[in-house]
């Protein structure tokens, strides 16, 4: 079986049921042996690429006539897909991130360049995922205020606080509103990550 790097190398193509019979002869190797469910670990079908495509995990395929076609790209993305879903990460949390890297970085992801599990310290797709979940929650009611009637001084915003993660809060002023479209909620959720990214652990 040629190796990923030569697939790349020559330019190789499939028809999507040739793609699916590729990422299944494949992805035993690249799966965490103690982790992911057992749904995760079932085999690649047709049905499956097309709804991962449809999500925006994978990019569109190459068309030649009517017929689509699968390259080593979309090979290497859809093992990368699968791998991270079988540590734990949701496709709500993974979102496009496939699309946006490299074929090296595909690469260096499916063979051990860039550290993959979260058995120590949870990634920031980790945190990104339980974020995503906060926001699904409904905010608290805040209690209408009176008719003016004179001028008063302006009461102190409460703050309301949530443990994400072992060692990371969030603290939400009580006029705060969540995001009401998907792209202010990336747009926020980009910002946490790139402050999560800058954070660096204190050394003991």
């Amino acid at each position: 079986m040629d190796s990923l790097e030569t697939l790349l190398q020559r330019g190789a193509e499939w028809d999507l049921q040739g793609l699916v019979r590729e990422a299944n002869a494949r992805l035993p190797r690249y799966l965490p042996q103690e982790f992911g469910s057992q749904r995760v670990r079932e085999a690649v079908t047709a049905r499956l690429v097309r709804h991962y495509t449809g999500l925006g995990m994978l990019d569109e395929p190459l068309r030649a006539g009517r017929e689509a076609r699968y390259s080593a790209r979309h090979l290497l993305q859809l093992l990368v897909v699968r791998r991270l879903m079988a540590e734990g990460h949701g496709a709500s949390a993974l979102g496009d991130l496939a699309r946006r890297k490299s074929d090296a970085e595909l690469l260096a992801m499916l063979e051990g360049g860039v550290a993959l599990t979260a058995r120590e310290t949870p990634s920031a797709l980790a945190y990104l995922a339980g974020l995503r979940e906060q926001y699904r929650m409904p905010p608290a009611p805040i209690p209408a205020a009176p008719p003016p009637t004179e001028a008063a001084p302006q009461a102190e915003l409460r703050w309301r606080r949530f443990e994400i993660a072992p060692g990371l809060e969030l603290h939400v002023r009580e006029d705060f509103r969540p995001p009401k479209t998907p792209s202010e909620l990336d747009t926020l959720l980009r910002h946490l990550r790139e402050r999560l990214e800058t954070q660096k652990p204190r050394r003991r």
